[in-house]
């Protein structure tokens, strides 16, 4: 079945309002807001940051790490009106963060009524915990993403052969966000597509998504 395009999302501080892993690593560990603040001004490749902060959490404190997040995460307006709506016309919903799997379900819950979720992998069975990376870097992208959201925006485009619809408000989007069809942006990864030259749709809500990708078909307009 064909489709009129495939809609790529990030996570934290996108469908969330807070980034919920710099919440997380830096409520457990203060220090970890230098890591923070390295990897968001891009001294720090996200990769090792990535596993710098997961690994100063212990492993046996999960319960308490999940109780956090269903309690700190709020819902960016819309967010639940805009996957109801891309359920009902069939256009397929990629969430893509480069958190870890066990924050998104802690949040969203085990099952996803449409979006698929794609993430780090969370390993509990040591110490502290440790990353599983699933979605590597593949030329032309220089590497260090964790989650190469480059790569995954290029192989969707691929699998579906229609334009690729791009969310996200960070650093971890950038690269996927230069390599997408159309870009709604906001935060960081507005000033970073200013810089570089890429068009982009500023919003604040997927309400503001949802008028500029829906109403305009709806109505007939070009």
């Amino acid at each position: 079945m064909s489709v009129p395009f495939v809609v790529v999302s990030d996570f934290d501080g996108t469908i969330t309002e807070r980034d919920l892993v710099v919440a997380l690593t830096t409520r457990f560990n203060p220090a970890n807001q230098t890591v923070v603040d390295q990897i968001n001004a891009r001294q720090l490749h996200l990769k090792e940051g990535l596993e710098i902060l997961f690994q100063t959490l212990p492993s046996a404190d999960r319960s308490t790490y999940e109780s956090f997040l269903r309690n700190e995460a709020i819902f960016r307006t819309g967010f639940h009106r805009f996957e109801r709506l891309l359920e009902d016309a069939r256009i397929p919903f990629y969430i893509v963060s480069n958190g870890l799997d066990f924050m998104l379900n802690a949040v969203l819950g085990e099952n996803s009524p449409h979006a698929v979720r794609m993430a780090n992998q969370a390993r509990f069975d040591g110490e502290v915990i440790q990353i599983g990376w699933q979605y590597p870097c593949t030329p032309p992208c220089p590497g260090g993403c964790g989650l190469c959201k480059h790569a995954v925006v290029e192989e969707l485009r691929r699998r579906y052969q229609a334009p690729v619809v791009f969310i996200g408000d960070g650093v971890t989007d950038f690269n996927g966000a230069l390599h997408a069809d159309t870009v709604f942006a906001r935060s960081r990864l507005a000033d970073f597509l200013e810089q570089a030259g890429k068009p982009y749709i500023p919003f604040d809500s997927f309400d503001d998504i949802m008028t500029q990708l829906f109403v305009p078909v709806e109505g007939g307009a070009s």
